[in-house]
């Protein structure tokens, strides 16, 4: 029996271990990746935007190559596709049609997603969209893997 028992203590030990690596990617130097990272909208046009929303509007990427988000009352949806050296064509399809009393920020941001967007730069946890080597929106990221 003890030397049933002293194996069978070893392999549940190891399993245990081997089973509890967290699924977390691991990102260089702390940068956060662009899928699985919810982008909060800072900045639009090079203008800082007000932080006081019921809901900050938003946009997230997901591997199959659709993207969504809130513009700050309205859910938004879309595809995008990441090309070579930090380029990205990113195609806005719709969004809810809820009247809400703040609309300024949520229609520059309409306009913002339907611009030619070329490339996308990150660095840590800040995400910027741009087209040409003009810069249209700019994010600060929160780890969707992180929260719990």
């Amino acid at each position: 029996m003890k030397r049933t028992f002293f194996p069978l203590i070893v392999l549940s030990l190891v399993l245990t271990c081997c089973c509890c690596k967290t699924s977390k990617k691991s990102t260089k130097s702390g940068q956060l990746p662009l899928v699985g990272t919810q982008w909060n909208l800072t900045a639009l046009e090079g203008k800082e935007i007000s932080k006081e929303f019921a809901l900050r509007p938003f946009i997230t990427f997901d591997s199959a190559g659709s993207m969504q988000g809130n513009l700050g009352c309205n859910t938004f949806f879309g595809s995008y596709e990441i090309g070579n050296k930090g380029k990205i064509r990113i195609e806005y399809t719709g969004a809810t049609k809820r009247l809400c009393q703040r609309m300024t920020v949520e229609r520059l941001f309409i306009t913002a997603l339907k611009k030619d967007i070329n490339q996308y730069q990150i660095t840590g946890n800040e995400l910027t969209l741009l087209a040409g080597n003009e810069e249209i929106m700019r994010f600060e990221g929160v780890d969707l893997n992180a929260v719990e």
